[in-house]
């Protein structure tokens, strides 16, 4: 299992894009920094991203959310305690 981040916005660049292409049935993605966008965004990868929130391997970094001013249509919210115990749990780790 791999935890995926992506840092940056889905309106500026195709890290998110190329992270959804990628992903495996039982990894999990993590949106932090900009990324967090796309949880409220209207983008193409929207019907993946619900789907990935309602296996439930879709998180979002509460803090950056606020810092945006964003609230999360989609995805578990968690914080930076929550953020290690994914880091622990996945066997290994890929930013985007």
């Amino acid at each position: 299992m791999i935890l995926h981040t992506v840092n940056s916005s889905p309106l500026s660049t195709f890290a998110l894009h190329d992270c959804l292409k990628q992903i495996a049935d039982n990894d999990i993605l993590l949106l932090i920094n900009d990324a967090v966008i796309a949880t409220s965004a209207t983008i193409e990868q929207k019907a993946t991203l619900l789907k990935l929130h309602e296996s439930k391997r879709l998180f979002v970094l509460q803090d950056d959310l606020e810092a945006r001013g964003l609230m999360a249509n989609v995805g578990q919210i968690i914080d930076y305690p929550a953020f290690v115990d994914l880091t622990i749990q996945c066997k290994s780790q890929l930013a985007w």
